[in-house]
């Protein structure tokens, strides 16, 4: 299976991608497997991303929906686009050392869950599939979401939930996780403890953690990723199950920047695939 298959992705589904441990890296991948298929992609998000680099993507548009609409719906002549409002702050052509998706340091904003919603009914077609950046993790390993986050569109078909197994083992700080109170919180540990199997599930099925804001009638869908190729994280397993069991349609284990991404997949009953 290719990753749009392991993930449920359908043509024309607008899916949100959250959490933390390589959100735009897998929506990059996502967006050059739907171009590889023929078919057109377009990235964007409801908070901020790094500005992708010149060639990128077919089309880079940074402006009013209204225009970008008309530009989706008009032109012909791409296959992947990276869409968003304004630009942040100061332009910076300087590379992002160690992206996942060639960017520079220019900071885009997004638009609102709403106006992404309106932009795909605009547009509805098979053709199209809309990835969206619904979340902000600042780069790190694991996250709980903040008041307001994430920011989730009321269409998503399918939304991913990040954690990267190269959190376990580590210490509960800072360095590797965004929002360390809160995590400690909901996963019932202390900051600064050794983060084990059990929280990544714990923090992963929380109604305040990985399920929070997820539309109804959303594919929820669990993505532990890794750096590790070919071989699974060694609590890959017992978690993907654990997860399936606990309210997600799908887990995965990933290796996004693996020439070949996919580890293991297991269903939402649990069986191995």
């Amino acid at each position: 299976m290719g990753l749009i298959e392991t993930l449920h992705i359908r043509p024309g589904d607008c899916i949100a991608v959250v959490g933390a441990g390589g959100k735009t890296t897998l929506c990059w991948r996502l967006v050059q497997e739907v171009a590889a298929q023929g078919k057109r992609a377009i990235f964007t998000t409801t908070t901020k991303i790094w500005q992708p680099a010149d060639g990128t993507f077919d089309v880079v548009r940074i402006g009013e929906m209204t225009d970008i609409v008309k530009m989706a719906i008009l032109s012909t002549d791409w296959h992947t686009a990276c869409l968003a409002a304004s630009v942040e702050g100061p332009i910076n052509s300087s590379p992002v050392n160690g992206a996942g998706m060639p960017t520079v340091q220019t900071k885009l904003t997004g638009f609102t869950p709403n106006e992404i919603c309106s932009f795909r009914f605009s547009i509805l077609d098979s053709q199209f599939s809309i990835f969206v950046e619904a979340d902000g993790g600042r780069g790190l390993r694991i996250k709980a979401p903040g008041d307001g986050e994430p920011v989730i569109p009321p269409c998503a078909d399918v939304v991913c939930v990040l954690a990267s197994l190269d959190a376990i083992g580590r210490p509960l700080d800072e360095c590797i996780a965004h929002r360390v109170d809160r995590v400690a919180r909901l996963t019932r540990t202390m900051p600064g403890s050794i983060i084990a199997a059990p929280l990544i599930v714990e923090l992963m099925t929380h109604r305040e953690g990985g399920l929070k804001g997820i539309p109804i009638g959303a594919r929820k869908i669990a993505v532990l990723t890794q750096h590790g190729e070919y071989i699974a994280h060694p609590d890959a397993p017992w978690i993907m199950a654990e997860l399936a069991r606990r309210g997600f349609d799908r887990a995965v284990t990933l290796a996004p920047r693996a020439a070949q991404p996919i580890i293991a997949v297991v269903d939402g009953e649990a069986r191995a695939l």
